[in-house]
Order: structure tokens, then sequence, then C-alpha cells
């Protein structure tokens, strides 16, 4: 049967309703999206040439080709036709906790979203709840967190402002010119204290076949959220193609289990003791066997008359695709060697720190739902810069402390454990494992051993670097921010007025430190 989108708004309007606020549209998209996509399917079998979009529809007997091979193929599991389409929607007011258990859970998206490390958190309608939690108290919290935020943002400034000048000594001189550049590091660290139900617009493109996707998980999650999201992307979609919305399958009915909150907290702390053994973000937990024997053995099959050394791959003075702000490397075949190193590290991060190392898609994580995590008790991460001043350390945990027990209380009272999720701060831990090759990581590393990095990534990354070296001291070499594998590059530093300030190339890993 076709997909029946018009049962679907009626069945969950209510729930759609509970959202006035969300608003999806789309911008851009291919013609034919459907067309495009059994076209492709039929040139797969085409022996006089490519067959064109227009062709699936110009009669009655084309049309009927078309459905057969649509169902056909769809049955079967052929599905890469599905990703010729692409759809950019732009997204309106959905929650920071949405984006991260939903949207940005997968590889097969991209997103431009508003920063919470660069955009100060202003306004009126700055966060997204349900309509059946906007009770008085609710949002009191809500107006109470922007008056924090607020208050943290002038309160650190100064701390800031000092560290930042005394990097940046030139700049000094002109303090008003860099004000901007102090907020943004102030900002970054009073985004801690905001629920996670503070809202983002963001561009969001996504395959014919992500959007299948999407459907077919919809009710999987138990929120109300991520069902009206999906149905309103489909009804934009609808306008465009009606067709290529009818051949969707119904969602699947498979429902998680929520854990009760003492096996959460439970869970929480052998993961911390346990797993983590008291490591603050990453632990290395598992690798395949790496030797230099087996990497010069995997060099050597690339062949020719220069004999590649690992040195030769590895090295990013040697192999210029490892220092392309493209990562090119992922398409060159010498640089596929670094595909073979497999790494599975244990991880606890901030929601607000994770919603950015989620980003590295092609390293997966098997990431919680976020109700499965939270225990409602005290538990939320620091940044250091608030542990340094314990005026301010001492009215953030009694605002932490606050919040939990206003949370633990409105759950009592019968607030679901999934609706209460909604008032979680930013600073909530998630634990998760991420797996990947080193190709991929070293990307990531690259990237987050910068000083400009979020600060726990940053010093996630450099705990994951500092075991690999331990580990694989033949590797230590290699790794390291932009400005240290630019031996052969100028600037040193490719980030222009943005340096961080610090001749991080000199530095051993050792003494990596920052506050901002």
């Amino acid at each position: 049967m076709p997909f029946d989108l018009q049962n679907y708004l009626t069945k969950y309007k209510e729930i759609i309703d509970q959202f006035p606020y969300l608003d999806v549209k789309l911008v851009s998209s291919p013609n034919q999206p459907h067309n495009i996509a059994i076209a492709s399917a039929r040139t797969c079998y085409n022996s006089k040439g490519l067959v064109w979009p227009e062709e699936m529809d110009r009669n009655e007997k084309s049309l009927e080709l078309r459905d057969k091979i649509a169902a056909s193929t769809l049955a079967a599991g052929h599905l890469t036709t599905r990703q010729h389409a692409h759809f950019v929607f732009a997204i309106n007011g959905v929650s920071r906790n949405v984006i991260w258990q939903f949207l940005h859970a997968h590889p097969y998206y991209n997103s431009e979203q508003v920063s919470q490390r660069y955009v100060e958190i202003t306004g009126d309608n700055w966060y997204t709840l349900p309509k059946k939690l906007m009770t008085d108290e609710i949002v009191e919290y809500h107006k109470n967190a922007i008056n924090f935020y607020d208050d943290l943002n002038i309160t650190l400034k100064p701390y800031v402002a000092e560290l930042y000048f005394k990097i940046h000594r030139t700049r000094a001189s002109n303090r008003l010119k860099y004000e901007k550049d102090v907020l943004k590091k102030t900002m970054e660290i009073s985004r801690y204290i905001m629920p996670v139900s503070t809202n983002a617009r963001l561009y969001h493109t996504i395959s014919a076949l992500t959007l299948y996707r999407y459907v077919r998980v919809m009710l999987i999650y138990g929120s109300g959220e991520i069902i009206a999201l999906i149905l309103k992307m489909l009804q934009a979609v609808n306008e465009v193609d009606s067709d290529l919305v009818k051949e969707i399958p119904d969602p699947l009915t498979d429902e998680f289990e929520i854990s009760d909150l003492h096996s959460i907290q439970t869970e929480n702390n052998r993961f911390d003791t346990e797993i983590l053994k008291n490591n603050n973000y990453a632990r290395l937990i598992n690798h395949n066997e790496i030797t230099p024997e087996y990497l010069n053995s995997l060099s050597k099959l690339l062949g020719g008359s220069n004999n590649y050394s690992y040195d030769d791959i590895f090295n990013a003075d040697k192999n210029s695709f490892l220092s392309d702000p493209l990562f090119s490397a992922s398409l060159d075949p010498k640089s596929r060697v670094l595909n073979q190193l497999h790494f599975t590290f244990a991880h606890k991060l901030s929601h607000t720190a994770d919603s950015q190392e989620q980003r590295h898609r092609t390293l997966p994580g098997t990431r919680p739902f976020l109700v499965n995590q939270a225990s409602f008790e005290p538990d939320y991460i620091t940044p250091l810069l608030i542990k340094e001043i314990p005026a301010v350390q001492k009215s953030y945990n009694q605002y932490m402390e606050k919040i939990f027990n206003m949370i633990k209380k409105l759950h009592q009272s019968g607030i679901s454990q999934h609706d209460a999720t909604y008032l979680l701060p930013n600073a909530h831990p998630v634990r998760y494992y991420e797996s990947g090759d080193y190709l991929n990581f070293y990307h990531k590393w690259k990237a987050r051993l910068c000083y400009n990095a979020q600060e726990e990534i940053f010093y996630s990354a450099l705990e994951e670097v500092k075991q690999i070296n331990a580990r694989f001291p033949f590797l230590a070499k290699y790794i390291g921010p932009p400005c240290l594998l630019r031996n052969n590059i100028k600037p040193r530093c490719p980030e222009g007025d943005r340096y961080c300030g610090v001749k991080v190339w000199k530095l051993s890993l050792n003494d990596y430190s920052r506050l901002i």
C-alpha cells in the first residue's frame, strides 16, 4: 500500500500541535526526485545508453514500468538509486537534544547550525518544549537559565579577557577591537548551564534514502518532537513529488526500553570507574594488532619503484594529502593504508561537547538514548576556568544542584523520564564508545588538538593521542595539530586571524594546557 501521509498527519495531529514553533521549509531539491531514482535503476540494465527522468512518465506504459521497478528495487533493498536526490531543509525551532539524538546520530547528512560557541543566546523563544511542559515552574526555570547564562558571561568576562590578552599581547592595546573574541570564549563556558531544550536553526541536507529511513525509525525514540519534525519534512517534500512520498514504507514500531533510575545511576558509576578507570574524557579499550612490520607490509602492496615504507605514508612532510585542508587523503590510494589501523575508545563528554564530537561521523559512536543515562542525580561536567575561580564554581555547583533537584521532583510528580530530559543542562555527560580507523581519527586529532578546538574535545583528543603514543610509540611523531604537521607550509597556523596565539608546534604533548 502507498504511504498515506494524510493519515499520519491526522493520527499525530495532537503531537504536531505540541510543537507550534517548529518550522521546516524545503529550500532546494531536484525537479523529479522519484523519476531520477528509477531512471538511474533502469540505466543499470539498459544497453542503449542513459535512461532519462522524463522518460519515466511520458505515457501509461512508462508509468507502469516505473512503478514496477520502484516497488521491486525497494523491496529487494537496492537503494543506492534513492541517494541521487537530495533535499535541503531549513529548520527552525528544533531542540538541541533532538539534533544530537536524531539528526546528527548517523553519517548520512550535512548540517550547518547556529553555534552556541560563537552566537549569544538571546530572545524570548530560545527553547523548544512540548506545550504540555509549559507549566509556570518550567517556564520560570528557563527564565532563570537565561539569566544565569547572562550573569556568567558578565562574571567570566574579565577573567577570560585577562587570559586572552596575556596570550595575545599585541592585541592588548586595542581591547575594544577584540571584545567579541573575548565574548566568544566566555559564551563557550557559559553555555554549559543551558538546558538541552535550547533550540537551534540549521540547514540540513539528506538524500531521499535517508528521509525514508527517518520515517522508518521515527516511532522508536518515544519523542513527539522527532515525529513532528519528520512529518513536517515529508509535507515539504510531498509538495515537490508526491510519488516519492507514496513509496515510503510505514514506520517500524519497535520501541526501546527505558531503564529505571537506580539502574541508570549504577551503570553510570560502573562506566566511570571500571571502563574509563577514572580518566577524565577517553580511554583506549580495543585495537587491532599494529606493528611497524605490519605497516611496512601494507605499504609494500602499493608497489612501484618507490618501495614505500610506512614513514612515506604516515609522515605529513612526505604525504601532502595528510595536510590538505580538503582531507583528500580519503581518496588517495596511498593514504588508504591508514584505514587498516582500528581503535575503540570509551568516552565521557558533556552533551554540548559531544554535539560537536559526533560531527566526526566517520567515527561511529554507540551513543545512547539520553533518557537511559539520566538518573536525575547531580551529574555534570564543569569547565576548567570555572574550577579555577572558587566563587564562580560555588555558584555553578549550587545552580546545578538546584536544577537536578527540580528535575527529580518534577519526575516524581508525574513528568515522564523522557520529557524530563528536556530540562537537563548542556553539562550533563554522555557516556559512549567510539570506534574507527586511523585515517579518520587522524583527521579528528589534527582538528581537535588545535588550541581553538572546544575545551573538552581538545582534552579528549589529547588523552586519546597520549594513549596511542604510549601503546604505539612508532606512531607518535606523526600525530598533532595542523601547525605541527605543516613543517613545509607557511604560515604554520592555517587559522589566519583565528590564530590561538600559542606556538603549539614547539610544545610536546605533555605540555599542552589551556583554560580558554
